[in-house]
C-alpha cells in the first residue's frame, strides 16, 4: 500500500490502498516507513502530530476497507544495522532523523538503553491498542541483525522476547511472532560459508541448522518468513523444494509468509556501480510472476500457513520504469532512482516496484487471477 506521491518539486511517502476493495482479507501495516517517535514514548508522552496524523490516515483507509489488520513494527532502520529513523514534527511537517545515534546498537548496555527499550515496549503497544490487529510481527526481519552486528544480537532477541511477553499478557489471543530473512537462513550471499553457486539451490544445509539453533530461544506463535528469492537468484526456479519446509521439519513449527513476492518486470540498472553500462540484472515477466504466486499459494496450503502477505499489490513504479536504464520518466521519478542507487537499494527498489497484481495504474495482471482465484476458496 506504500506509494510515492510525486508533487512538483517534492515527493512523499504515503499509504494509499485504493484499488484494494475485495481483493484482500487483511491489510499489512508494514510501519517502517514514518519513523517512530522515540522521544515521546520513552516517556509516555503523546506521539507529535504529524506522525499522529499519518497513522490516523492509515487507519481511516482499514476502517474504510473493513479488513482486520496485520501489524508489522520494527526498532530497527531499514538497513537493520542502528535504530528506526526519529520522527519529529516540525512546523507541523513529520521529520525523519536518520542515523541519529550509532550502528550496532546494544539494547542491554549501549547509553540510554533501558530508556530506548522502553520507548519500543510503550510503541508497539500504543500500535496494538490503535490497530488491534489479528496478528503482529513484533521485529521485522531481526535475523539481518544478526549479520549486521553479530555482537549485540542477543541484546535484541531479549527485547522481542519482552515485547512479545507484554503484548500476549495484554491480549492472550493475539498471534505473535517476529520474521526472519530466508535469504540469510540459508545463505545466499555470495562468498557466504554455505552459498551455493549464483542461480543454484543450496546443498550445505549448516547454514540454514545454525541460524535454526541461534533463533531457537526467541518467542513466538508462528515462523515468520521474509522471501524475495528471485533477488538471489535472478530466477526464483532455482528454490530447492524444502526452501521453506525445512523451517516446519526442523521445528514443527507453522511457517507464514510475512512478507513475499517477486516483481513482473526485467530489472535493467548501471552494474556493478553508478555510471556502468546497463545490464539486465533480474529476470522477471508476467509469467514469471503469477506462477511464483500460485507456486507460494500451493506452498501456504501444503504448510497449512494461515497467513501470506504479498508485497505488494499494487505496484508503485510506472509500467516501464525497472527495465528502462537509464532512466528516463519524466517529473521526479528519476530524482528517487539516483537516490536509490546511491544508497545502494537500486536492485531492490525496482524489484519490489513491479511486484503488484495490479500495476502502478491499477491495471490487472495475469496474476490477478490467481490470486482471485485462491483468495475465493473457504479458510480452513
Amino acid at each position: 500500500a506504500v506509494q510515492f506521491q510525486m508533487g512538483a518539486s517534492s515527493v512523499a511517502t504515503v499509504f494509499d490502498t485504493t484499488g484494494f476493495d475485495g481483493l484482500i482479507d487483511a491489510l499489512s501495516v508494514h510501519q517502517e516507513f514514518f519513523g517512530l517517535p522515540w522521544d515521546e514514548f520513552a516517556v509516555g508522552a503523546p506521539p507529535p502530530p504529524a506522525w499522529l496524523a499519518a497513522m490516523n490516515d492509515i487507519k481511516a483507509q482499514v476502517l474504510a476497507l473493513g479488513v482486520d489488520v496485520f501489524l508489522s513494527v520494527t526498532p530497527l532502520d531499514g538497513m537493520r544495522q542502528t535504530l528506526m529513523p526519529r520522527a519529529r514534527d516540525v512546523g507541523g511537517q513529520l521529520v525523519l532523523d536518520e542515523n541519529w545515534v550509532g550502528p550496532c546498537f546494544d539494547f542491554a548496555s549501549s547509553p540510554d538503553a533501558a530508556k530506548w527499550r522502553t520507548a519500543y515496549q510503550n510503541y508497539v503497544r500504543w500500535m496494538v491498542d490503535f490497530f488491534q490487529p489479528i496478528y503482529l510481527n513484533n521485529l521485522v526481519e531481526m535475523d539481518l541483525y544478526a549479520m549486521s552486528c553479530p555482537g549485540q544480537y542477543d541484546s535484541l532477541i531479549a527485547l522481542a522476547n519482552e515485547v512479545y511477553d507484554q503484548e500476549k499478557a495484554a491480549r492472550p489471543d493475539l498471534v505473535i511472532f517476529p520474521s526472519f530473512v530466508m535469504s540469510e537462513y540459508w545463505q545466499y550471499d555470495d562468498g557466504a560459508a554455505c552459498g551455493p553457486p549464483a542461480g543454484q539451490p543450496p546443498t550445505d544445509h549448516s547454514c540454514f541448522q545454525a541460524a535454526v539453533a541461534r533463533d531457537a530461544g526467541v518467542k513466538r506463535d508462528r515462523y515468520g518468513v521474509s522471501s524475495y528469492p528471485s533477488y538471489y537468484l535472478q530466477e526464483w526456479g532455482a528454490l530447492p523444494d524444502d526452501y521453506y519446509s525445512a523451517l516446519t521439519a526442523a521445528t514443527g513449527e507453522t511457517v507464514v509468509f510475512a512478507e513475499i513476492g517477486v516483481g513482473s518486470r526485467h530489472v535493467a540498472m548501471p552494474f556493478p556501480n553508478a555510471g556502468d553500462p546497463c545490464t539486465l540484472v533480474l529476470i522477471e515477466s508476467d509469467d514469471t510472476h503469477a506462477a511464483f504466486l500460485q507456486y507460494l499459494f500451493e506452498q501456504a496450503n501444503a504448510l497449512g500457513a494461515d497467513l501470506l502477505t504479498w508485497w505488494s499489490l499494487r505496484d508503485y513504479l510506472p509500467p516501464d520504469m525497472p527495465s528502462t536504464c537509464p532512466c528516463d520518466e519524466p517529473g521526479l521519478w528519476c530524482v528517487l532512482y539516483d537516490a536509490a542507487e546511491q544508497g545502494g537499494l537500486l536492485p531492490l527498489w525496482l524489484m519490489w516496484g513491479s511486484m503488484g497484481v495490479l500495476d502502478h495504474d491499477f491495471n490487472p495482471k495475469p496474476a490477478l487471477s490467481t490470486w482471485n482465484e485462491w483468495k475465493a476458496r473457504a479458510i480452513e
